[in-house]
């Protein structure tokens, strides 16, 4: 099966109900294992870059999750396609040629990382062989947990009265492996940088049954004023509650 396993997005400019949109792109690399291409998404009425993608495929099994190849027909078609990212297109904070920082499951409690207790895999979740489907893995770390179970809130208010929200500015998730019905998973994060109005935080999610890492995904975002559509500072509670888990070394 043609299976997502990194994703990158990045996040340039809102987009309202009823705007026009297209996605273009095309090939960026092919290899007998791996097929990346870039993908954008613009706002025919002005001509808005509005969003990039950046996404790897493998072939793999549907049954045992082994990795295949793809033919040397594919692989040669898409390599006589090949395109460049364009400069607007870019990654800007997150590099996606650079693996992200792993860890073990050892690592991650030894650390306290956790922010939710285990949780079972259920059927509704899983294809009819009973693994979990491979396009939701990039939500992983956010599905099936009630919002108190989070390290932080999407929307929240400040002391001062002001309404902020948590708007994500790029974001990458990788995939090393899928957990099937019946496993339980368990999320762990860490805050990797911050800045006056900037925060990378990374989310490594395992298979607590195998203790296997399923996924990797890092988040760059900011505080949002949803009253004035535009950035702030990271306020200071939430920052000292930040700290608490703050791992630069993880980046």
């Amino acid at each position: 099966e043609f299976t997502l396993v990194d994703a990158y997005l990045r996040n340039l400019r809102e987009q309202f109900l009823d705007a026009p949109l297209v996605v273009r792109g095309g090939v960026l690399s092919t290899s007998a294992k791996r097929l990346r291409f870039y993908q954008e998404l613009i706002n025919t009425e002005t001509d808005v870059l509005a969003a990039t993608f950046i996404h790897e495929f493998e072939m793999r099994d549907q049954d045992s999750g082994a990795t295949g190849s793809f033919s040397i027909e594919v692989v040669q078609r898409g390599a006589g396609m090949c395109i460049g990212i364009p400069e607007r297109g870019k990654p800007r904070s997150l590099d996606v040629d650079q693996s992200p920082h792993v860890l073990n499951l050892e690592q991650a409690r030894a650390l306290s990382l956790p922010v939710t207790a285990p949780r079972r895999i259920e059927a509704e979740e899983c294809d009819e062989n009973g693994v979990y489907l491979r396009e939701h893995f990039a939500s992983l770390p956010y599905v099936g947990y009630d919002d108190d179970e989070l390290s932080m809130q999407w929307v929240f208010e400040t002391s001062d009265g002001r309404q902020l929200g948590i708007a994500d500015l790029e974001s990458r998730s990788v995939l090393f492996d899928l957990p099937s019905v019946g496993d339980e998973i368990q999320v762990f994060s860490a805050n990797v940088a911050m800045a006056e109005k900037v925060l990378k935080r990374s989310h490594w999610v395992f298979n607590v049954s195998s203790q296997a890492l399923i996924s990797i995904s890092t988040v760059v975002s900011l505080p949002l004023d949803l009253q004035a559509r535009q950035s702030a500072p990271i306020p200071e509670e939430m920052r000292q509650a930040m700290e608490a888990q703050f791992h630069p070394e993880l980046a």
